[in-house]
């Protein structure tokens, strides 16, 4: 599991000597700027109602720790039996330091020892190359009838086409994989989970231009195209 609280520091539009594209001239830096303000709290908005359960695990609770919209800290403010976990080894000792249930693991690999009513993974899954060994992992953890809510970027957003007029896609260095709706729901059914439900959702646009540009795309175009974000709700067998 990987934590994206690291930010990259690099030019517009530059591409890492691996051929990697670390930045954009349409978005610079990954998650600064106006670019990252309100996004966690408009995915907190949406995610919040389908998380309604006494216990709820959080993996890679620590993305973003330090923001007033930290969504861990958002959750914790709702969810009486929250736990996190993550493998920055630093933010899991400061979130421990300041109370909250948190603790070291890979969510590739981990065991708890126990089980919840709901599993939230937001924007992880495009970062990890072990799919099976996470699904399986969420479902030893997940109580019968327990519900996964997991949040990965729409891999045919329109504003993905766009990006790729600038030489490369919107592409972040730590992701390894896209999803569209068919495929997520796909890799969910064969891993474990049925019930899988797909549901579409964007944010805040940080400048008056890409307002615009996105009160346009959602009203011309269907969410499955103008909306950035895929949510998915999928019951454990």
């Amino acid at each position: 599991m990987a934590s994206i609280g690291d930010r990259l520091k690099t030019p517009a539009g530059s591409v890492a000597s691996d051929g990697v594209a670390t930045g954009h001239f349409l978005q610079p830096n990954w998650g600064e700027g106006p670019w990252g303000e309100g996004s966690l709290r408009d995915r907190f908005e949406v995610v919040m109602p389908l998380l309604q359960a006494e216990s709820v695990l959080d993996l890679g609770c620590a993305s973003r720790f330090g923001r007033p919209d930290w969504l861990h800290g958002l959750l914790s403010e709702k969810i009486p039996d929250l736990v996190g976990i993550d493998i920055n080894e630093v933010t899991v000792e400061k979130l421990q330091g300041e109370g909250y249930d948190v603790q070291l693991a890979d969510a590739r690999n981990f065991d708890l020892g126990r089980q919840f009513d709901a599993v939230f993974a937001g924007e992880l899954i495009e970062h990890l190359d072990d799919v099976r060994g996470f699904l399986t992992n969420v479902r030893r953890h997940l109580r019968p009838g327990g519900r996964l809510v997991l949040t990965t970027p729409n891999a045919f957003y329109v504003g993905n086409f766009v990006y790729r007029f600038g030489g490369h896609g919107q592409v972040h260095p730590e992701h390894t994989c896209w999803y569209c709706e068919d495929t997520l729901r796909r890799v969910l059914e064969i891993n474990g989970f049925s019930k899988v439900e797909i549901m579409f959702a964007g944010h805040t646009s940080p400048t008056p231009l890409r307002k615009v540009a996105t009160f346009a795309a959602q009203h011309l175009l269907p969410p499955r195209l103008a909306l950035d974000e895929l949510i998915a709700v999928a019951i454990a067998d």
